[in-house]
């Protein structure tokens, strides 16, 4: 974590840390249970998306019309696990980097699993809540080539 200068910049940076952990758990939250708007709600005007071999997304416009596969997939359940959250010491930049376990229920044989890397970074908003500026993510399954 990023700290500051004197105990009053700590408490504050704390603070900072604590509400980017909860912006990050809500996003988490929005996302299995699957409420797509929330999910939207929580990326920046400026947002980049860096989906695994696919196409950048641009702004917010972009990310309202991109297919999230988990959000329309029947059957994905996620569970998410934040393993690291910093903040840049100015208090306005933060990331986070989650483990994201995703199990692919399959009416018509065993379920798929995929475990995915989510980095974050956020960027503190006027009225102090936090919003994705850059979210890219990856899996652990090899790549079929």
């Amino acid at each position: 974590m990023a700290g500051g200068c004197g105990s009053g910049a700590t408490i504050e940076t704390e603070s900072d840390l604590a509400s980017l952990r909860l912006a990050a758990n809500t996003y988490h939250q929005a996302a299995s249970a699957k409420d797509r708007a929330a999910v939207v709600a929580l990326y920046d005007e400026n947002a980049l998306m860096v989906p695994p071999n696919a196409d950048l997304v641009e702004k917010l416009e972009g990310v309202q019309s991109y297919r999230f596969g988990f959000l329309e997939t029947p059957g994905v359940e996620l569970q998410f696990e934040i393993l690291r959250a910093e903040i840049s010491t100015s208090g306005d930049i933060g990331w986070t980097l989650s483990i994201g376990d995703i199990t692919i229920n399959n009416p018509e044989g065993p379920p798929g699993r995929d475990i995915i890397r989510d980095f974050h970074t956020w960027k503190k908003q006027t009225d102090g809540s936090w919003k994705v500026v850059v979210d890219m993510w990856n899996s652990e399954l090899p790549t079929n080539e």
